[in-house]
């Protein structure tokens, strides 16, 4: 049969990477939930432009925070500009790490409080190269269901696996429509080594 012309090929380089994707958790559920999430306490730095940055800079936060005696907790990116709409250059967001309540960091990076609030929640556990689309890709479905769209910012946790068989969990926050705005014109600019709250409006 015909088919059979293409099954060395189907063998040799599609099922491999079928099974790489599968491994990478592109093919786990993504659990969407609204629960009270929060607070969060974390050192960070500013960003403008491309969000495919972060990850070196995750690294730059994590040797000044161990320089400076702080020990960093999870990964938090809190994203400000819907890629969609915004251009890569004008993309503006926070890169960071949870650190305990009253640390304290020396310029450039910040630190700031995201209080507690009742979000929605999308969480799987897959590698960073696809967890993100499958987290925003089952939010957008399930708001679409609603009428809704995503709605940012967004709030990311990404809690790295101690086993190299297993993959992390990435949880996406939304803030609900009726809490507080964390959008990035309803921020006060926090001081190097101080605290301020995300206000709201």
């Amino acid at each position: 049969m015909p088919y059979k012309r293409y099954l060395p090929f189907l063998l040799a380089f599609v099922l491999p990477i079928v099974l790489v994707y599968a491994w990478w958790g592109g093919f786990n559920a993504v659990a969407i939930r609204t629960e009270l999430r929060g607070p969060y306490t974390y050192a960070y730095l500013e960003h403008t432009g491309d969000y495919g940055k972060l990850p070196t800079m995750l690294e730059d936060v994590r040797r000044q925070l161990k320089a400076q005696g702080v020990t960093p907790g999870l990964p938090i990116t809190v994203l400000y500009s819907d890629p969609v709409v915004i251009a890569k250059a004008e993309r503006k967001s926070r890169i960071g790490c949870l650190v305990p309540a009253g640390s304290a960091v020396k310029a450039p990076m910040r630190i700031d409080t995201i209080p507690a609030r009742k979000v929605l929640v999308a969480e799987v556990q897959a590698g960073m190269l696809v967890a993100p689309s499958r987290a925003y890709q089952a939010l957008a479905n399930h708001l679409a269901e609603q009428g809704k769209t995503i709605r940012m910012p967004t709030v990311e946790l990404y809690a790295a696996s101690d086993n190299v068989l297993k993959m992390g969990v990435l949880t996406v926050e939304i803030e609900d429509s009726a809490q507080a705005d964390l959008s990035a014109a309803n921020v006060k600019p926090a001081t190097a080594g101080g605290r301020n709250q995300m206000e709201t409006p």
